[in-house]
């Protein structure tokens, strides 16, 4: 904030104390933004876990054993498996293609990996939001305070 009052008894104008609640309010609706980012990110990655935990059970599997295939809430169909060598895996705008256990595998740990990474740089990122957004809380008690010792009021 280039505007800001360097120093808290710097006068704070109305110009510039609405341009700070906008630029706060700017933040907080970035912080919003990237904290449903973060809920997909979860949900992505806990997918991952789950269907890589699936290819390990398969290992132990037998062709044609009765399996229970999840479809979703919690329920469950019967299955006999076809095969356990094969994995169909989505790779995004419902597209499937088919791959070895070890490719599925590879595939899904690195797309977890992704995931992982970009969790961590939003979270970085809303760190820094928030930073910047006690930075304007900060300048604007002052400004609250600096106001009600103008007027005689004490500000508690």
């Amino acid at each position: 904030m280039a505007n800001a009052p360097a120093s808290p008894s710097e006068e704070l104008g109305e110009e510039d104390l609405r341009r700070i609640m906008a630029a706060y309010q700017q933040y907080q609706a970035e912080a919003e933004a990237i904290n449903q980012q973060l809920g997909l990110f979860q949900v992505s990655i806990e997918g991952c876990d789950k269907a890589l935990t699936t290819i390990k059970a398969m290992g132990s599997a037998e062709d044609d054993q009765e399996i229970l295939v999840p479809i979703g809430a919690g329920s469950f169909i019967h299955a006999k498996m076809a095969s356990k060598d094969k994995v169909i895996l989505g790779v995004g705008a419902d597209v499937n293609i088919e791959k070895d256990v070890t490719g599925a595998k590879t595939s899904l740990e690195a797309r977890r990996t992704q995931l992982v990474e970009g969790s961590s740089k939003l979270n970085e990122t809303l760190n820094k939001i928030a930073q910047e957004m006690g930075k304007i809380e900060s300048i604007i008690t002052r400004y609250e305070e600096g106001a009600a010792a103008r007027s005689g009021n004490v500000v508690q």
